[in-house]
């Protein structure tokens, strides 16, 4: 391979030009917002399950949220700091360590990188799909998903991921550091267009683009049961009740279920979250061909 196609590959420096204010600014960011969501989810009642608790049982929702959270918080808090120190010794991740456990740091950047990022796509979706099976399937949501059942998708999209992601270490696709040299992901090109390299990329990518068309799917599939329960409400309103004569709790009768929507609006934030940060990455993967490189602070 040429030293051109991915000119940071073997550096042991971060390049010139970069700052680490953006990657002190964004890890702050999301430890707080972790932290604070999983203080929240917390008082809120989602530990509260026992039978002498006045509080009832956590939803489905709220066990798939407090699974994403935790994860997306391990995954901060192991890659962030690599960065980091990278920045503050002017080292890549080559060169943060002696050769050749230099490498060896970069191989477990990019797997934790590139687990992390499937793992809380395949709980985003099971959210998606929590939400749409509540308002789309009534009958069979309160029939077969509980909050136990809902406790176990966090371990399974783990197991799924670390087995799909460990997958270069078994020879199928590779590993590479990126410029400015903080940070390794899977090698999103070849020169020589080896299967085995673009052939494990273009799976990863492509089952990252299915998650998020799936959990957009799901999104709209919801949003068009909300509103269709929210027309059959108003006309079962119309029908019952005589126009000269309303009560006082139609109005709250006639709205739609404000736990739903707030699931929703919340499920919607979070996609459109995920779908900016990893769409760019695996739809214009960074050093293909050779302008290889991320925004400054990474």
């Amino acid at each position: 391979m040429k030293p051109s196609f991915f000119r940071c590959q073997n550096t042991t420096w971060v390049e010139k030009g970069y700052s680490a204010t953006m990657g002190w600014v964004l890890f702050s960011a999301g430890l707080l917002g972790n932290l604070l969501a999983l203080g929240l989810l917390a008082r809120s009642g989602l530990s509260s399950c026992s039978p002498r608790s006045p509080r009832p049982p956590p939803s489905v929702f709220y066990v798939l949220v407090c699974g994403l959270t935790v994860t997306d918080l391990l995954g901060k808090s192991l890659l962030s700091p690599f960065v980091l120190a990278a920045y503050a010794q002017n080292r890549s991740l080559w060169g943060l360590v002696p050769p050749p456990s230099g490498s060896s740091l970069c191989q477990a950047y990019a797997f934790f990188m590139s687990f992390f990022g499937l793992a809380s796509t395949l709980q985003l979706l099971a959210m998606a799909l929590e939400c749409w099976l509540c308002l789309g399937h009534p009958f069979f949501y309160r029939r077969h998903v509980t909050p136990r059942r809902g406790a176990l998708v966090a371990p399974a999209a783990g197991a799924f991921g670390l087995a799909f992601c460990a997958l270069p270490f078994a020879g199928f696709g590779r590993f590479v550091q990126y410029c400015p040299g903080t940070w390794c992901f899977i090698q999103m090109g070849h020169e020589e267009r080896a299967p085995w390299v673009l052939g494990y990329s273009v799976l990863y990518a492509s089952l990252l683009a299915l998650l998020v068309l799936a959990i957009v799917l799901c999104n709209l599939s919801a949003m068009r049961s909300l509103y269709a329960m929210h027309r059959r409400l108003r006309r079962r309103q119309r029908c019952s009740l005589p126009r000269d004569r309303p009560e006082p709790g139609d109005r709250v009768a006639s709205a739609p279920p404000l736990e739903e929507l707030d699931h929703l609006l919340l499920l919607a934030l979070m996609t459109v979250l995920f779908t900016l940060c990893f769409l760019p990455l695996i739809a214009f993967p960074p050093g293909v061909p050779a302008k290889t490189g991320v925004p400054k602070g990474t």
